[in-house]
């Protein structure tokens, strides 16, 4: 191959493992992401390397934690520095043409400028985000951010007349909660239109220059919001049956004992009666998880044309990179939405990686994290890898996998080694801490919390001093993290200048 190859990274938004059918999805089919397994290096055991949207994509873009990169969160901490290497501007200076299309989420979301019955401007948001190395960008930032702000898609939804009643279906009617259908035609659903600008894009594609193309789809990410037509694609009769077991919830020790039964601690308590999530019956799971699964059937289909255009422009010479940033709770454990979530069915996610020329299939077992994106994607480029916190993922599964998982945002971390999980979490609205211990190879669904046994206390310490190691080496601040004794808070001070990290008050240890 005489030229760099292209590469396509497409990415989705909190999508649960278990929706593709090459996972074990039984309700319906994923024919593109599926045929893409068939003839890649499929990862079984791969997590995100933070539970929260912004803080994973910074975490692919430069391939370190977010602690290291200082953003740490959907709402507070730094936006992606313009300093740091990443994916756009590490290619470009190896001569690749770049383009994102879809969802960005590179800088925290001004949650409280935001109004439920206007839209306002975001065009500062689309120059810092081109400025990142950017030679073309197609902005759905997220459908929330859609209606909030006028990103390019807002405004393509304003002038076809729709802004007005997808905003009010999803952020001003009170009388109705939960997943509905798009008020418009299917083209303009943001995935649709997201998948939609990527094929134009292809288009004007020159077959003798090294592409780099994000196609970021906002889905399936709430508001669950999947366009009529593709529900029949979804038999909820063959869906995998919810996590749960009774009386899990009982216990006052495990952190989303408040969601459950309220005042609520995932998105999905805001709309549950008193917001406890044990208020939604069964009718309503079997609908949320339909509206769901059917986004993803609708994210598949423009997922599969894409591949088959860049197959046919680049041919052999096209690397292929296929993820999602985190997954959701998805009715599994009685909850939806992944704030405060630390399950696997949150931290889990999908990666499949094809490099030029690969046709077979290849099962990776070994534990990986997203951190592996980043350098994976810039040596199959050629490019010199800057120090980060991941490795090529060839190299990576040489080494046997990770000795360990962390996965960390503001506020909450989970480590995981040898099949034993700790989660620590901090609770904003009381300020409690909450400490969680799993043995995933008895408890692989995480029902029993251990971190009071006695039996696990060996193992507990073991995870807790590679976190206080961690500390040490600067991966992780010791006031960003909830240890027994203290709680911290902390605050950005400034764009170049860091973060400050201010100690508060104590935890209540649970």
């Amino acid at each position: 191959m005489s030229k760099k190859p292209s590469i396509l990274f497409i990415t989705t938004d909190e999508q649960h493992i278990s929706t593709i059918s090459a996972f074990g999805a039984t309700s319906h089919r994923t024919p593109a992401i599926d045929q893409l397994a068939s003839i890649s290096n499929v990862c079984l055991n791969a997590y995100s390397a933070s539970p929260v949207c912004l803080p994973s994509r910074c975490v692919w873009m430069t391939g370190q934690y977010p602690h290291k990169s200082g953003s740490v969160s959907n709402t507070l901490g730094a936006s992606l520095s313009l300093q740091y290497p990443n994916l756009f501007n590490q290619l470009k200076e190896q001569g690749y043409t770049t383009s994102m299309h879809g969802k960005c989420h590179f800088i925290p979301v001004p949650y409280p400028a935001t109004r439920r019955n206007m839209t306002l401007e975001y065009e500062h948001f689309k120059l810092y985000y081109m400025a990142l190395g950017m030679d073309h960008l197609d902005l759905q930032d997220d459908k929330n951010n859609s209606l909030w702000f006028y990103d390019d898609y807002g405004k393509e939804l304003e002038m076809a007349g729709l802004m007005k009643p997808y905003r009010y279906r999803a952020h001003e009617d009170k009388s109705k909660k939960g997943p509905f259908s798009f008020p418009g035609p299917a083209e303009m659903h943001p995935d649709s239109w997201v998948g939609q600008k990527a094929l134009d894009y292809l288009e004007k594609c020159n077959k003798d220059d090294s592409h780099f193309m994000w196609v970021s789809f906002s889905g399936s990410h709430y508001p669950i919001d999947t366009p009529e037509e593709y529900l029949d694609a979804v038999d909820m009769d063959r869906a995998i049956p919810r996590t749960s077991k009774e009386g899990e919830w009982e216990d006052k020790t495990k952190y989303h004992h408040n969601g459950y039964y309220g005042p609520g601690t995932t998105e999905g308590s805001g709309g549950a009666k008193d917001r406890a999530q044990k208020n939604y019956d069964e009718a309503y799971w079997r609908r949320w998880r339909q509206y769901y699964y059917a986004n993803v059937v609708q994210i598949d289909s423009y997922i599969g044309k894409i591949i088959d255009k860049a197959q046919k422009l680049w041919g052999e010479n096209l690397m292929i990179v296929f993820s999602s940033d985190h997954g959701d709770m998805a009715g599994n454990h009685g909850l939806w939405g992944k704030n405060g979530s630390l399950y696997e069915d949150v931290v889990k996610v999908p990666l499949i990686v094809k490099y030029p020329g690969q046709n077979d299939k290849k099962e990776i077992v070994q534990r990986v994290s997203s951190l592996e994106v980043f350098p994976t994607i810039l040596k199959t480029a050629g490019c010199n890898i800057p120090e980060c916190d991941g490795k090529p993922l060839d190299e990576m599964v040489a080494e046997g996998g990770r000795d360990y998982i962390l996965s960390a945002c503001d506020g909450r971390l989970t480590i995981i080694k040898n099949n034993i999980k700790l989660d620590w979490n901090h609770y904003n609205k009381t300020g409690d801490m909450y400490y969680e211990l799993y043995d995933l190879n008895k408890d692989p669904h995480e029902f029993t919390n251990q971190y009071n046994n006695h039996e696990y206390a060996e193992v507990k310490e073991e995870l807790e001093t590679i976190l206080k190691q961690l500390e040490k080496e600067e991966y992780l601040l010791s006031t960003i993290f909830y240890t027994p004794d203290k709680t911290p808070y902390w605050v950005n001070i400034g764009e170049g200048s860091g973060l400050a990290w201010l100690k508060k008050s104590k935890a209540s240890n649970n």
